[in-house]
């Protein structure tokens, strides 16, 4: 915000003035990366730990803060040198990785990290071992070999034997310790495990088989104890873990901590054929999306494919029941989210999964009218389909009455909570809860129920509201125009002066610097402008509308002005004209551009047939290429082209920022990428820019060892009608990344895997991974600054050493000080543009009568760190004075201005006016 520093002050006396925002309204602000989640609660805060070393942990089970992303980029929490420290099952697999982990606190206090890994479906070598630590984020140490597998094993069977991967450990209620392991091959097992040692207790060779495998796709058991109905829950994911694979969870249950268990049919999973394993167990959730109805404010709902691994708790603060998994998404290919949602238990004791992920929500007592109603209802069915299609939504009618429309049936609300739906001659019981419907931003009631053989549904309220007559507009509270000093951040909040219930408000940027967010939900603007956004002013512009009705709507304008800065060389290509040697394009032009990410456009010996220079219209045409960063597949014939940081002074140290700004893009089909890279080579980057899917998404990605790491999803509005500017810079080694003004950071923010490199080259790029078809975007301007530790001069500090000197004696150049004596301080000669060394005789202002008002022409400089402000009142100390005018920050315009002020009635008194001067500089 503006900071009031030296103020000085000229004074005269003339001759003569639906659910709103609520604290119930949930927000997610971040999602967290990590395969095959296993949860542990510390204190206030849920741990998940998984796949690949990935962990990350919540207090709200909404927002999530990642930890680590891999085993070598950012990892604390395992192993310093796993492969050394872990060499043993290195040899044993060959593993460049680790698979899902668990962890688990003994009674000793410390932490137990079961780790494990397979290696393929040929040897089937698979090795699980157990590390431990005095803190859940470590680091841990070796403790050793719990079972290991594999054809070199004597007397192994894969289809009768397991893969010794995928550990859970739970307690019975003797609060004996026990072990649930296995995937795919022979099946899930368990063991009885040691609690001071935490291995299993010796010759139990694999332990007892709770379900035959024979290579079924049945994996990631998860057991956990229910005392309320007395039994104990195996949760398993089947399917293949791809987006196309048709992922899954299931369950089954026993009151033994060792089986038998059984599925809702009364299955004995123990001798149970695996020829019909997909038919077994409740499916408790598959691929899904509730797709849009009429009316609703959301046209483009988000799909969800296979979703899996999960874990599940008991919270012992609130008493509600969780199940933690990831899931994939429809139209992002393999990028996966880490997902929570409330458990339920229907009247049978069978565990049912809401609908929509968990927003704080708790269930209550409702009445035949809460929940009679319109809903979008999912059948999950029980068939394992091996295709990226999610299970689509109809929409049926619960009547008041009982009855249903949309679908033959019935319906009954049994006690408040529990609910009996008959539909198709099948009786699915199951419970209600009112749900967040993060798509509409609205409240709406739910409901989960399963039926006799295991098929669950789920039911979401259509979410339109209810609306009572006209409505009257939102009114936002003006903001005034806002200098920010080095350093400082803007943060305020809008306020509506005109709010109403009936009306679901969303605010939306229209206008603003890169990196000004606005909370969709909140109003709450924060901006933390960049280095080289500094010492420029900024138009903001932002919208407020109702989902339901967008003609309801107000903005809000300002200008932001970021004062100071540092020195820095710059280059700037416009594409205007051809350069001079470097990169030639189709046509044997210079594109002006001099630098390759190294190991991409090898193909490319001169000529390179995907840019051409577009003189005329001062773009350079970029067309894409079958390409995929991820896994490395068609680099040499990319052209991710652009300029080496060194050719402007980069050693490694310094701060830095690369801005391209891109044409209108059309065309993008699945999964193509246009944006931004910084990096060293083709295998070693990171990248900002726009990932197609359902819609353009903003991404954000680091490239290491050739495979993607910590990728970000931005699923803001993006207009590429318009054109697309994309921003990646670190300033004070930390990492930013804009994409059309929203921070898309990835998932591990900080580059940290680049900064001790000084060959950086920095870019453009534009991809189609998955389809063959090339596309072609404009690129308009490339702009790359390295930055200095040499603050900028200031206009003021200018002006300052041009009438002082670069020495100024003490007392003489300060803002207050007046070294002429004509009574106007150094500040404010400097705002009204007039010689601090020279006594004005004539004021360089006039006062006339016009129309009844006195009218002060004053003289204003162009410098957005000033605020100007000029006050009324009808007597001398200006007592209740009044606000007459009011500038600052963009609005700050050179020459005179004339202020007005309402003479008092008769002329028989006297209107005082004052001006006032702030600025945010020394």
């Amino acid at each position: 915000m503006k900071l009031l520093k030296n103020a000085s002050m000229l004074a005269l006396c003339l001759l003569g003035s639906s659910l709103t925002l609520t604290a119930q309204t949930p927000s997610f602000t971040r999602d967290a990366s990590v395969h095959d989640p296993s949860v542990i609660k510390v204190g206030d805060r849920f741990y998940v730990y998984g796949s690949h070393g990935a962990s990350a942990y919540t207090e709200d089970l909404m927002n999530w803060t990642q930890v680590a992303v891999s085993m070598t980029s950012g990892n604390p929490v395992h192993f310093t040198s796993w492969k050394t420290t872990l060499s043993e099952l290195v040899e044993w697999t060959t593993a460049d990785t680790l698979w899902a982990a668990d962890v688990y606190q003994l009674d000793d206090g410390k932490y137990y990290y079961y780790y494990n890994v397979w290696t393929d479906y040929l040897s089937y070598r698979s090795y699980m071992g157990v590390a431990v630590s005095d803190t859940i984020e470590g680091p841990y140490t070796n403790v050793g070999e719990i079972l290991k597998g594999g054809t070199n094993v004597a007397g192994f069977d894969p289809a009768y034997d397991p893969n010794t991967i995928d550990p859970t450990l739970y307690r019975d209620t003797e609060d004996n310790l026990w072990m649930v392991y296995g995937s795919y091959s022979g099946g899930i097992f368990v063991l009885e495990m040691d609690d001071t040692t935490g291995l299993q207790k010796p010759g139990q060779e694999w332990g007892t088989k709770l379900l035959d495998g024979r290579y079924g796709s049945m994996e990631g058991p998860f057991m956990e104890y229910n005392e309320d109905t007395g039994y104990y829950y195996l949760f398993l994911s089947f399917g293949g873990l791809a987006a196309a694979d048709g992922y899954q969870m299931r369950v089954f249950r026993s009151q033994s901590p060792n089986g038998p268990f059984y599925d809702p049919s009364g299955t004995d999973m123990s001798t149970a054929s695996s020829s019909t394993w997909t038919q077994n167990g409740l499916k408790l959730a598959g691929g899904w999306q509730f797709n849009a109805v009429d009316g609703e404010a959301n046209q483009s709902p988000t799909g969800y494919l296979s979703p899996g691994h999960n874990s599940v708790m008991k919270d012992p603060a609130s008493g509600k029941w969780f199940n933690f998994f990831h899931t994939r998404f429809v139209d992002r290919g393999e990028a996966h989210e880490v997902r929570v949602h409330q458990l339920f238990f229907n009247e049978d004791g069978w565990p049912v999964m809401a609908p929509h992920r968990y927003a704080g929500e708790t269930q209550g007592s409702y009445s035949v009218a809460d929940v009679s109603g319109s809903y979008k209802v999912i059948n999950h069915g029980k068939d394992v389909t091996r295709e990226a299609i999610p299970k689509y939504a109809t929409v049926i009618g619960l009547a008041e009455s009982g009855g249903l429309s949309g679908a033959s049936g019935s319906w009954e609300l049994v006690d408040g909570q529990n609910i009996r739906i008959t539909m198709d001659d099948v009786l699915y019981k199951g419970v209600v809860c009112e749900q967040w419907d993060n798509e509409n931003s609205m409240w709406v009631m739910g409901f989960t129920a399963v039926s006799p053989d295991g098929v669950a549904i789920w039911g979401s309220e259509v979410a339109i509201a209810d609306r009572t007559g006209d409505l009257d507009p939102p009114v936002l509270a003006q903001i005034d125009d806002t200098a920010l000093a080095m350093g400082e951040s803007l943060d305020l909040v809008l306020t509506n002066l005109a709010p109403n219930s009936e009306l679901t408000l969303v605010y939306k940027i229209l206008q603003g610097p890169e990196g000004l967010e606005v909370d969709s939900l909140t109003g709450a603007i924060t901006w933390t402008p960049l280095v080289s956004q500094m010492g420029q002013a900024y138009p903001v512009q932002i919208q407020v509308y109702d989902l339901i009705d967008p003609s309801l709507m107000d903005e809000v304008n300002f200008s932001v002005y970021a004062s100071g800065g540092y020195e820095f060389e710059e280059l700037f290509v416009d594409f205007t004209s051809a350069g001079s040697g470097g990169i030639l394009d189709n046509a044997g032009k210079s594109t002006g551009l001099t630098a390759r990410l190294s190991g991409t456009g090898t193909s490319y010996s001169s000529n390179d047939p995907n840019l051409t220079l577009d003189e005329e219209n001062g773009h350079l045409t970029l067309a894409s290429t079958e390409t995929d960063f991820n896994g490395q597949a068609g680099v040499a014939a990319a052209s991710a082209v652009g300029l080496k940081l060194s050719e402007i002074g980069y050693t490694g140290a310094e701060d830095f920022s690369v801005r391209a700004d891109f044409g209108p893009i059309e065309g993008l089909e699945n999964v193509d990428q246009v944006g931004v890279f910084v990096g060293s080579s083709a295998t070693t980057l990171t990248r900002a820019g726009i990932f197609q899917g359902t819609a353009a998404q903003g991404l954000g990605v680091h490239t290491q060892n050739g495979t993607d790491e910590s990728a970000t999803f931005e699923l803001s509005t993006y207009d590429l009608s318009d054109g697309l500017t994309v921003t990646i810079a670190r300033e004070a080694g930390e990492w930013s990344y804009l994409v059309d003004g929203v921070v898309v950071n990835p998932q591990s923010a900080n580059a940290t895997f680049l900064d001790a490199l000084s060959d950086l080259t920095v870019g453009v790029f534009a991809i189609n991974p998955l389809n063959t078809n090339s596309k072609t975007v404009a690129v308009e301007s490339l702009r790359v600054a390295v930055l200095s530790d040499q603050p900028r001069e200031t206009l003021i500090q200018k002006w300052r050493t041009e009438n002082f000197g670069a020495s100024p004696a003490e007392g003489v150049a300060g803002n207050s000080d007046d070294p002429d004596g004509d009574g106007r301080s150094n500040l404010v000669e400097y705002a009204l543009g007039t010689n601090p060394l020279v006594a004005d005789g004539d004021p360089n202002w006039k006062v006339e009568v016009v129309d009844g008002k006195l009218v002060w022409t004053i003289s204003q400089i162009e410098d957005p760190a000033l605020t100007y402000e000029v006050r009324a009142s009808e007597t001398p100390a200006l007592t209740d004075s009044e606000l007459v005018w009011r500038s600052g920050a963009g609005n700050n315009q050179a020459g005179p201005v004339e202020v007005d002020a309402d003479l008092p009635s008769g002329y028989d008194a006297k209107l005082f006016m004052q001006l006032s001067v702030d600025t945010i500089e020394d």
